[in-house]
């Protein structure tokens, strides 16, 4: 059995998976990663690979840790070949977690128009056309960051927790009958509004897929069809992963 590790780093935590091939074995995610935590996920298994990518600081010490548990282990960058093309003007400037939630969209609807929604801290909006051409996307601020930020730069509105069961709250509901309900609304009908108008633009067949965090928290409200995939990041990583072990 080959196995291979993917581990993406985000704003507030790693999420490390470990795949027999591009099949999904064991998925953890970890606020605080270390050398070894890495380990102890890894345990006794021999790793035929391992790629690491970072929208953050890189940790030169896991990645030093990747390289003694497995000589072909890779660091997602501009220049890594991907088995996507990428149409962006400033590849050195992609978030390395974006053309890697493309990427795994795309391994799974190839030939399709995708419209590849991440929601976690951030919210980024990215269109993968059915050649298999990536050509860049938005960025906006997510759920919970609208939240807060409602809270930091006003002088009275409250912090609103982040709303987990949105399909209660939007329950026939399309403006707040009070001050928190109404902030709860605002940001995730924001989100909501904006996929609706980025699939509006795009080819009628166009797949919707969420991502992140908030994908499955999102889906039951958006009213028209998505495809949800908690792993989408790391699957991306994977198919790398495996795309460059073929060269």
């Amino acid at each position: 059995m080959a196995h291979y590790l993917t581990i993406d780093q985000g704003n507030s935590e790693a999420k490390i998976a470990l795949w027999d091939d591009n099949r999904l074995l064991e998925f953890l995610m970890e606020p605080a990663l270390t050398p070894r935590k890495v380990s102890d996920f890894v345990g006794s298994r021999r790793l035929s690979g391992a790629i690491y990518c970072s929208v953050t600081r890189e940790d030169v010490d896991i990645l030093r840790h990747l390289r003694h548990l497995c000589p072909k282990s890779l660091r997602l960058t501009p220049a890594t070949p991907l088995p996507i093309s990428n149409a962006y003007s400033t590849p050195s400037t992609l978030g390395s977690d974006r053309i890697a939630a493309a990427v795994g969209a795309w391994a799974d609807y190839p030939g399709k128009d995708i419209l590849v929604v991440d929601a976690g801290t951030a919210v980024t909006y990215d269109y993968v056309s059915a050649d298999g051409v990536y050509h860049g996307g938005n960025i906006a601020p997510g759920i919970s960051m609208e939240l807060r930020a409602l809270h930091e730069f006003t002088a009275r509105l409250p912090l609103v927790p982040f709303p987990e069961n949105m399909p209660e709250l939007c329950s026939g509901a399309l403006f707040g009958d009070s001050t928190s309900r109404a902030i709860a609304l605002g940001a995730v009908y924001s989100v909501v509004a904006s996929i609706n108008f980025y699939r509006s633009r795009l080819p009628e067949d166009t797949v919707v897929v969420l991502g992140g965090g908030c994908g499955h928290h999102l889906a039951p409200v958006c009213g028209f069809d998505v495809r949800v995939d908690e792993h989408l990041v790391s699957k991306g990583l994977n198919r790398i992963l495996l795309y460059n072990e073929s060269l």
